[in-house]
């Protein structure tokens, strides 16, 4: 995993983890535990939690998701007092500890991966005061997001795996020379021309994953404006909606395409979009996140769009739950 920067920090190697291990790193680790999305924080005392640390941390990772047609937050902090950390908290996925030390030259970062359980990772930071743990924190929760958010994923790919469908793999495998853990439940609905619909239907809710190949010719294909024309011609082409002559296409009004770079993505370097599709001629709409990476062997752009339909109820989690699926794929 990659560290994390700091600035004129003080480095501590997990030391007061690794004490606290009880020999446990000889043993195969525990399941993590913890909500969908939730990171708990452990503080000192109250006081530190309904202050400017606790304000801090809630800011920040409680933002409202981008791209949901209802406000959802990224993350929910749960509170501790560090009294309450008991061997259970201890195995809490996304973690951090706050400490002040008054008499502190330089503040402090500890960290570990897998820490007292798995997938997990634990951060300690430790200042002179409230205002120079801000300091800290707000130079290293851009790099912590990443972070909680692979443990996420991680956690739901732990129950993708036993269930993993072999027929859409090979599927995959075969078209575009990639594997992808797609679990059962999904089933190819279209296969034509490299380009591949897999679709799951439940009564109240759909999910899907759309993929497409074209050809690389240049860095211009990676370009946010040809990425948005090419998927609303893949999509107006090959995605219908339930009237005659409806299809669905990207939102670019009410929510637009906003763009990343993820240069960590399994499968390579990634231009990620998210935002809100919709069925032009209906009312439907729904969030989507899509990822676009080049094979070099092949010299082929592939795009893996993940989308949700679920009407008036939240949606977070469900497209946590496909970005699993998408960022398990590999040439």
């Amino acid at each position: 995993m990659k560290r994390l920067q700091t600035f004129a920090l003080i480095i501590a190697l997990a030391t007061a983890f690794s004490a606290c291990s009880d020999k446990k790193t000889e043993h195969r680790k525990d399941r993590s535990v913890g909500g969908t999305s939730e990171i708990l924080f452990v503080t000192q005392n109250d006081e530190q939690w309904d202050g400017q640390m606790g304000q801090a941390v809630r800011d920040f990772f409680e933002q409202d998701q981008y791209g949901l047609p209802q406000p959802e937050k990224n993350f929910r902090v749960a509170h501790i007092n560090i009294t309450a950390l008991n061997d259970m908290f201890k195995r809490h996925r996304n973690l951090i500890i706050g400490e002040i030390v008054p008499d502190l030259t330089n503040p402090t970062i500890e960290m570990q991966d897998d820490w007292q359980a798995s997938p997990q990772y634990a951060i300690k930071i430790k200042a002179k005061d409230a205002a120079s743990w801000v300091k800290v924190f707000d130079s290293q929760k851009d790099e912590l997001k990443t972070i909680f958010d692979k443990n996420e994923r991680e956690r739901f790919m732990e129950f993708f795996r036993p269930m993993t469908n072999v027929k859409v793999m090979e599927t995959l495998k075969t078209t575009y020379g990639f594997t992808m853990t797609v679990p059962e439940g999904y089933y190819v609905a279209k296969n034509e021309n490299h380009f591949t619909w897999i679709r799951k239907e439940e009564p109240d809710k759909s999910f899907g994953l759309i993929i497409y190949q074209l050809p690389y010719k240049s860095t211009e294909d990676l370009s946010e404006a040809r990425i948005i024309k090419k998927t609303d011609s893949i999509t107006k082409k090959y995605i219908p909606g339930p009237a005659d002559g409806s299809y669905m296409t990207l939102d670019k009004e009410f929510v637009k395409p906003v763009f990343n770079i993820i240069p960590y993505f399994p499968a390579g370097y990634a231009v990620e979009m998210r935002g809100l599709w919709k069925t032009e001629g209906e009312f439907m709409a729904g969030p989507y996140a899509s990822y676009t990476i080049v094979n070099p062997e092949a010299n082929k752009l592939i795009t893996v769009e993940g989308y949700i339909y679920y009407p008036n109820k939240a949606k977070r989690d469900l497209l946590r739950q496909l970005e699993t699926i998408i960022w398990s794929l590999k040439f």
